[in-house]
């Protein structure tokens, strides 16, 4: 199993790979928790990079956050401009979410095989595009956003899939780490994706940057939730158990 580190931004030249970038989101009243992100192919994931950090730099702007940025004069020009880029450089768009609240329902022997909300939300992500990534014959390199709170469970889940074959085949698996989106850029688009995707369920309608990355079909965009009973018992199965006690989200 490959390290991330051998996939700097600077080496995305390997043609029997894509590159997976996720980040996650949660509605403003917690009701829906998310983790969205792109699959790119080498080629574009530089283009992305390139354009994108030059955009940044003529705004003097470090990093995109949609959360922070959404506030500034300019937002409609910043966040155009990045749905704009994504649909022209992503290969397949991604987001899964689920309802936290339906984790406290699962019975408490199987709890500790789901893991926390943020984890389950991210490994099923990582799945359907492991599964898109089979159909081109590819294998993934697995860039999610850091920063989480449950980071070191979804780091020990990550262990335990790159240790088992099987689950090495479930999800096309090159590599996979946490690392920064100031360091990694292309997890900005996932930003704006996730952000916009939790937003829209918080305010009950599409929210309108949501609409600009996927209404002109562009892009394709695939959506899906899991079941939390169901995704315990294919982690038994699997051997795959949370690192946590205590579950609280």
């Amino acid at each position: 199993m490959s390290s991330i580190s051998e996939y700097a931004p600077e080496s995305l030249n390997h043609d029997d790979k894509l590159y997976a970038y996720l980040d996650e989101s949660k509605s403003g009243g917690g009701e829906i928790v998310c983790s969205a992100g792109y699959l790119f192919e080498g080629p574009k994931a530089r283009q992305f990079r390139i354009e994108w950090q030059e955009f940044l730099d003529s705004k003097r702007i470090k990093f995109f956050h949609a959360t922070d940025d959404i506030r500034r004069p300019d937002a409609e020009e910043i966040f155009s401009t990045l749905a704009s880029l994504t649909k022209r450089t992503a290969f397949h768009g991604f987001v899964n979410f689920l309802h936290p609240k339906a984790l406290k329902a699962i019975d408490k022997s199987i709890r500790g095989y789901v893991g926390s909300s943020f984890s389950m939300a991210t490994l099923g992500c990582m799945n359907i595009m492991g599964k898109r990534a089979k159909r081109e014959g590819k294998s993934v390199v697995y860039f999610i956003e850091n920063g989480n709170r449950f980071d070191g469970e979804l780091r020990d889940f990550l262990r335990q899939i790159k240790n088992d074959r099987r689950q090495i085949e479930l999800y096309a698996l090159a590599a996979a780490d946490t690392v920064d989106k100031r360091e990694v850029i292309q997890l900005q688009a996932a930003d704006l994706f996730a952000w916009s995707f939790s937003r829209s369920h918080y305010r009950g309608r599409w929210e309108e940057k949501l609409k600009e990355l996927i209404r002109d079909k562009t892009l394709f965009h695939s959506m899906t939730t899991y079941n939390p009973t169901m995704l315990a018992m294919l982690n038994s199965f699997h051997g795959m158990q949370s690192n946590r006690k205590k579950f609280d989200y």
